[in-house]
């Protein structure tokens, strides 16, 4: 497998407030996305997706190379 860059960014709107802006940039393994996208705080799928991104994290963090 080839990871150039796996990369999620997730910061408030610098103009509406209450709004975040997602960057996800990964080119890993074949895949090349590049996405921005825009998210009410009170959106449920963004919040699904950012604890997602955390459980991940988190999995990584913990794994062992045996």
């Amino acid at each position: 497998m080839e990871v150039n860059t796996i990369k999620i960014e997730i910061r408030k709107h610098h103009v509406t407030p209450g709004v975040n802006v997602l960057d996800m940039v990964i080119d890993a393994d074949g895949e090349k996305i590049v996405k921005q996208t825009q998210h009410k705080d009170t959106d449920l799928s963004y919040q699904h997706f950012v604890k997602e991104a955390i459980r991940i994290g988190k999995e990584l963090a913990e794994a062992r190379i045996e």
